[in-house]
């Protein structure tokens, strides 16, 4: 990392400041004061100059043999946008709400639901917005990453018990995560069938009929 910074953003990704060019995804990521491998390159923002993101080490490690072993890796989804969530933090938003907003954020540690997306497991579970979570499969959540962690090492299409707290009763709600590779793959089909119907629906009208 000679010549850049290195910010660590959780455990889901490293945000690195150090020069990475096409051809660079997938080398290692070293830290030249110890030599340390922290990272994997794995792409570039380019509308960030300079910027690229790096997969943890620690993370790596968690798969890689099962890749050496040449299996299938999955990645569980729900489908939901998470920050996490503090006492005091929680306490300075439900401040700032006005009387038209009687949704209150549970004043706990835990990683908050702010977006549920449709079609998904987390909407077709009964998640919901402003649900705090608490613990995921009986292990504790503190902050949205740790509920990222936790939903990604689930096993796909079976039963997943999540704790939270809406509206001060705390609820166990069971959900059945998807894998990602597999949603990213239908949500691209979706997108080139929207599309190609918007294309030949264009080809359809009349010159005087166009936008």
């Amino acid at each position: 990392m000679e010549g850049g910074n290195f910010l660590k953003v959780e455990s889901s990704a490293n945000i690195v400041t150090p020069q990475i060019n096409p051809g660079n995804s997938g080398g290692p990521l070293v830290d030249v004061e110890t030599g340390q491998v922290v990272g994997l390159n794995a792409c570039i923002r380019s509308n960030m100059e300079s910027t690229a993101f790096s997969i943890p080490i620690n993370r790596v490690r968690e798969i890689m043999y099962d890749l050496a072993d040449g299996k299938q890796i999955h990645h569980g989804y729900l489908g939901i946008s998470l920050a996490s969530c503090t006492p005091e933090w929680a306490r300075l938003q439900n401040g700032l709400k006005t009387s038209f907003d009687n949704s209150l954020i549970p004043e706990a540690h835990g990683a908050l639901i702010h977006r549920v997306f449709p079609h998904t497991p987390a909407e077709k579970g009964g998640l919901k917005e402003n649900d705090l979570i608490l613990s995921i499969a009986g292990r504790p959540v503190e902050s949205s990453d740790d509920a990222r962690r936790l939903i990604d090492a689930a096993p796909v299409g079976q039963d997943l018990k999540v704790t939270l707290q809406r509206d001060r009763q705390t609820l166990t709600i069971t959900v059945q995560p998807v894998d990602l590779a597999t949603r990213l793959r239908e949500i691209r089909r979706e997108r080139q069938q929207q599309f190609l119907r918007e294309r030949i629906r264009f080809q359809q009208l009349a010159p005087n009929e166009r936008p």
